[in-house]
């Protein structure tokens, strides 16, 4: 950086200066030679000049400098979307309410966690759940803008110009909130970090994203010294090291001992080198880099390998990720094309990875959709117990998140998959008819609460049915799909709620048919039960079914949880009520359903009784499942055994 030249200055103060510079460029106040004019002035001027006279004019000057960088105060605001909203103790939705805050109740936000808010709702402080906050900020919104995915590095800088520092790092492809148009220049901001990217690299997009990751924090992130530790099953390991100079480099992957595989390994670390060489030497030259890579090499069976390759470029306490997957067949020799791994249903398994994507990311933000599609699979590879999706920093989630895993259990995408591999066919879930099996059901929702239920189900293998109401999916549409991508059920439970005995026919099929539509436009998911509210039904309704193809799922047993509200008295009900052949009645709409869901799924599941879906219950029945046919459970001598 330019300025006054360090000698007219004063040799035993040039640390005073050093302090201020970097005090400023933390602030990012643009003004460094004001600063460095005034110190040569004041230590060159005034040599008679006491010591600590001097450092108090300088420490006034710091401080009444720093307060101008801070005069636009950033604040977040929040204001609840969806019915009502928790306020909790704690970010679980199992934790204690403070209070029920009412849509359209404006909150201050003081952390984003991700999944939750850390806010001041009047004189009370607590969590929310971001998924149902639109969030705004005090600072000028442009829109959203994202970069070509070249494998090129996008360096933003603390100020509209090539003399201003690096302040971040990112590879190609991430996305930006556009805050401010400084000619050829765009200021940012992404995650918690301000800065400016040459507008040359951005093309504005469009879409409502909402302001998510304003403030979150990456300490669940993956880096490449928690990738030297991994496993490695299978191939030697080999490097390329530099140790000595401004830019060093380990750089350590296997030799799998497939040629396709290997020699994509060793064009992709040499070209990313190459990329991180020559970003160094272009803007960081006489600072010390490094650019890592480690990995892991999973045996999935003796046909079947993955390798992963995560490299790290860090320079000036800035860093970058690059990731590349491999999934290989020792059979045929060859590298696996990863976005056909789910080639038998490979909706359902893009389903499955954008609801469990959604714990990261709730909701559309910082211009990332949250939406998954076979990009998603780039950085996909076979693990033990599941398909682990790799998603790299700035990459299909914001890069304030780092980089992170998810995992497809087997259990939830074998299904969609057509490898050969025994190891991967026995996650398939399984029912046997000969063990207990019982539907819980819940209606009413979706809701806030039906997340903590979804969580356990996930967590336990099981499966429910969720009767929704219509009105309520464009509020949850994030909840249906998570509820859809478990493998859990979906039933109607109408548009509104009403007694289908007591409107007409026609008024009757609205009721339905809107409902289901909506399931399928946000879902994808074709209903195959109604649940008439109140239990109510006459002939008309059951011909609307027939003519639907809808059977019709009452209960046997009601736990009243929508009269007491007691979680204990839930819990009770379920566990007792639990034998085979039974439907059960709860709504998601009550956190004392939730935690007695939280409570009975584990004991339930470890007792040996399978939770399965109405429709997997009434696919055991002698006669099958009628459309327009109500049932209330499933008798014991009526399920076929297969004996």
């Amino acid at each position: 950086m330019s300025g006054v030249p360090d000698m007219a200055i004063g040799k035993y103060d040039k640390n005073i200066v050093k302090f201020l510079k970097i005090s400023c460029e933390a602030q990012e106040i643009h003004c460094i030679l004001f600063v460095e004019f005034v110190c040569a002035f004041l230590l060159r001027r005034e040599p008679g000049m006491k010591r600590f006279l001097a450092f108090f004019v300088l420490f006034i000057l710091l401080a009444s400098l720093l307060s101008f960088a801070g005069a636009e105060e950033i604040t977040f605001t929040g204001t609840v979307t969806g019915g009502s909203l928790h306020l909790r103790q704690e970010a679980d939705s199992s934790a204690k309410s403070l209070g029920t805050y009412k849509s359209g109740t404006k909150v201050t936000v003081l952390e984003n966690l991700g999944a939750w808010c850390k806010v001041q709702a009047g004189s009370k402080t607590g969590y929310m759940m971001t998924e149902y906050l639109n969030i705004t900020a005090n600072y000028p919104h442009l829109g959203w803008g994202s970069t070509a995915d070249d494998g090129t590095v996008i360096n933003v800088r603390a100020g509209a110009g090539f003399t201003f520092p690096v302040i971040a790092k990112v590879m190609s492809g991430a996305s930006f909130e556009l805050i401010e148009d400084s000619g050829s220049w765009y200021r940012v901001r992404s995650g918690s970090q301000f800065g400016y990217v040459e507008k040359e690299k951005i093309t504005p997009i469009e879409g409502d994203f909402a302001l998510g990751f304003s403030l979150t924090d990456n300490k669940e992130a993956y880096t490449a010294a928690m990738m030297y530790s991994a496993l490695r099953e299978f191939g030697s390991p080999k490097s390329m090291t530099r140790s000595e100079g401004e830019f060093t480099y380990s750089l350590t992957y296997p030799d799998s001992g497939i040629s396709a595989a290997d020699e994509q390994m060793t064009a992709w670390v040499q070209s990313t080198l190459r990329v991180f060489e020559a970003d160094h030497e272009q803007f960081h030259a006489g600072i010390p880099a490094s650019y890592t890579v480690e990995y892991q090499a999973l045996s999935i069976d003796e046909r079947y390998k993955s390798i992963l390759l995560f490299g790290e470029y860090k320079v000036n306490n800035l860093k970058a990720d690059v990731l590349l997957a491999l999934n290989l067949d020792l059979e045929t020799g060859t590298v696996l094309d990863n976005e056909a791994l789910f080639p038998v249903n490979e909706a359902r398994a893009l389903l499955c990875l954008e609801g469990i994507a959604t714990s990261l990311m709730p909701s559309a933000t910082d211009g990332y959709t949250g939406k998954a599609d076979l990009s998603w699979l780039k950085y996909a590879v076979l693990g033990r117990d599941g398909v682990q999706v790799w998603l790299p920093a700035g990459r299909f989630v914001p890069a304030a998140l780092g980089s992170r895993k998810i995992n497809l259990r087997y259990s939830q995408v074998a299904e969609c998959m057509a490898l050969d591999s025994e190891t991967i066919r026995s996650h398939m879930r399984t029912i046997d008819p000969t063990k207990p099996m019982v539907a819980l059901t819940f209606d009413d929702g979706p809701s806030e609460e039906t997340d903590r239920i979804l969580k356990v189900l996930l967590e336990y293998d099981a499966r429910a049915t969720f009767c929704v109401i219509g009105n309520k999916l464009e509020t949850y549409p994030d909840v249906l799909k998570r509820a859809v991508a478990g493998g859990n059920e979906i039933a109607c439970h109408t548009w509104s709620h009403p007694y289908l005995n007591k409107i007409s026919a026609a008024s009757a099929r609205t009721q339905l048919e809107k409902t289901n539509n909506l399931v399928k436009e946000i879902s994808g998911y074709e209903v195959k039960v109604l649940r008439p509210p109140y239990g109510k039904h006459n002939k008309a309704v059951r011909d609307i079914c027939k003519d639907l193809g809808l059977v019709i799922a009452r209960w046997e047993v009601d736990t009243e949880d929508w009269n007491h509200r007691n979680a204990n008295r839930t819990y009770n009900a379920i566990m007792k009520g639990a034998k085979t052949g039974m439907i059960i009645l709860c709504h998601d709409i009550y956190s004392t359903t939730a935690a007695a869901a939280e409570r009975a799924i584990p004991e339930l599941v470890a007792k040996g009784i399978q939770l399965v879906t109405v429709s997997e219950l009434l696919s055991f029945h002698k006669n099958g499942a009628q459309p327009g046919t109500v049932y209330n459970r499933v008798d014991p001598e009526n399920i076929m055994t297969g004996q």
